[in-house]
Order: structure tokens, then C-alpha cells, then sequence
């Protein structure tokens, strides 16, 4: 429940994120003039909605981080494996509760039969 309502708030912050990022305008222009950035220019004044942008920009790409972070900690549900529950060397370290086979020493078969080359 908790990792697919996280999932979602995480797909929410993305797409807001690429609006937020195409609004804002450019030293070019760019496409922050063609997607409204002349309204949102008007609306707050030059260096406001450039200063406006910017923070929201920034808080926007902090929750991302920390939801990619938390999202990555709790793991894939359904799957078992989680980075909070046990370290990466202690599952290398036992092979067998993982469901591996064990490795099996296989030596090739020896004949006894002499080779055309050692009977001349």
C-alpha cells in the first residue's frame, strides 16, 4: 500500500517537474516562451517568476531524491528482497538459503584406449 501510493506521488512529482522545467524561460528563450512562460512573466513580474520557478524547481527535485530513495529502500513488493533487511555479503556468504545448487566437481572421462598418435 505504502510503495504504490509512493509510486504515484513519484509519477505526479516527474510529470510536474517537466512542466516545471519547460515553463522556465531560457537565456535563448527556448520553450518556456512557447509553453506560457510570457504569462507566467506577467503574472509575477520578470525576476519573480524566474525566482518562483527556481524554488519550486528546487523542492520538487528534493522530494524526487527522497522518494527514489525510499522507493529503492523498500524494495520491489512481492519480491522479498529489500536493502534493509540483510547485507550483501552475508546472502554471498550462504549460498544454499538462496536456492542455489552447490557447485559439483566435474572431471572430464579418461579412456584407457591409446590415441592414433601414441600407437605409431
Amino acid at each position: 500500500m505504502l510503495y504504490t501510493f509512493l509510486v504515484i506521488i513519484f509519477t505526479l512529482i516527474c510529470l510536474m517537474l517537466i512542466g516545471i522545467i519547460l515553463i522556465q524561460t531560457s537565456k535563448s528563450g527556448g520553450m518556456g516562451t512557447a509553453l506560457g512562460g510570457a504569462a507566467v512573466t506577467a503574472a509575477f513580474g520578470g525576476q519573480g517568476a524566474d525566482k518562483l520557478l527556481t524554488r519550486i524547481t528546487t523542492g520538487l527535485a528534493v522530494t524526487f531524491m527522497v522518494i527514489a530513495l525510499l522507493l529503492s529502500w523498500l524494495g520491489t513488493p512481492g519480491s522479498g528482497e529489500t536493502m534493509g533487511n540483510e547485507s550483501i555479503i552475508s546472502k554471498k556468504a550462504n549460498p544454499s538459503d538462496q536456492g542455489i545448487a552447490p557447485a559439483l566437481d566435474i572431471l572430464p572421462e579418461t579412456s584407457t584406449e591409446p590415441t592414433p598418435e601414441e600407437g605409431n
